[in-house]
């Protein structure tokens, strides 16, 4: 298993050959890698992941829960870059970033796609949300992490298997103290997480885990991960729930994607209808499924 940062630059030059499972991803979604997001929906919805990641579809429109979270992890990243250079970044300085994230949610989506909400929910409504979390954030332990920032939305590239793609594993938040590297993952949510629903989600914070295990073994640190968990409540709370590193479960899961990517290969893009998922998907009137074509 081996592990490598990924270069952000667009322009950088191929000079190392990419692998053929990585020129096979390449030509599949354009992209070199798979991520754990991409394994994830393909697992729920192969249907969903063509449209998404294969056909690039027009959304019909966006669910407000993917811009309320985009826009939140945008303001919490602005946070931790500003703590970087030795800055603190006020609640306002927050919102901004959280706007601007909005904003360009909205553009990269296309004009006349609009935000689809719940019920009882507004545009106003959800950015007063935003306001109160916010807030909550910056009272709680998260606004003062352990040891020094070291890495915001790192992204690292895993070998899991021969026979997959690089794996990318985007990490919201590194840092590291004379006891341990910290990897934490944020997570906006209706309710509190238990302990058990932590290590029960902890799949993703696993790959995580393997990722940084090179930069831990560098600075003779052990990886200890953890869920940063922001409520979506009239009152927000903040957890913070550790999981235990777990490297059997690393095993189990490259078997798993080795199989989902077989099917990806394959081109195995059928359409899954369920209730929790259907009901907020943006391609709901191109799916089969529904009539679409």
């Amino acid at each position: 298993m081996t592990t490598m940062l990924v270069d952000r630059r667009a322009s950088a030059p191929a000079s190392v050959p990419q692998r053929p499972p990585n020129q096979t991803a390449m030509q599949i979604t354009g992209r070199p890698y798979v991520s754990y997001s991409q394994l994830s929906l393909m697992r729920s919805c192969p249907k969903k992941f063509e449209f998404q990641y294969v056909l690039n579809a027009p959304k019909d429109f966006l669910p407000v829960s993917l811009v309320y979270g985009g826009s939140l992890h945008a303001s919490l990243e602005s946070f931790y870059r500003a703590r970087l250079e030795g800055l603190t970044l006020s609640a306002d300085e927050m919102k901004i970033a959280y706007q601007l994230a909005w904003q360009e949610n909205l553009e990269q989506a296309g004009e006349g796609v609009p935000v689809k909400y719940g019920a009882k929910e507004d545009e106003a409504a959800v950015h007063a949300l935003a306001d109160r979390t916010i807030a909550a954030f910056l009272e709680s332990p998260l606004a003062t992490p352990k040891g020094n920032v070291i890495g915001i939305e790192e992204e690292l590239r895993i070998v899991l298997h021969s026979d997959l793609p690089d794996v990318l594993a985007r990490v919201d938040l590194v840092t590291s103290s004379d006891a341990a590297l910290y990897v934490t993952d944020f997570k906006t949510s209706r309710s509190k997480w238990t302990p058990e629903k932590a290590q029960e989600s902890s799949e993703q914070l696993q790959i995580y885990a393997s990722a940084a295990a090179d930069m831990a073994e560098q600075m003779a640190l052990p990886v200890k991960l953890a869920f940063a968990i922001l409520t979506k409540a009239k009152s927000p709370k903040v957890q913070i729930l550790p999981v235990p590193t777990d490297p059997d479960r690393i095993a189990a899961m490259t078997e798993s994607t080795v199989q989902t990517w077989s099917a990806i290969v394959a081109g195995n893009f059928y359409a899954a209808p369920h209730p929790m998922n259907c009901s907020t998907c943006p391609y709901r009137s191109r799916c089969s499924a529904f009539g679409g074509k």
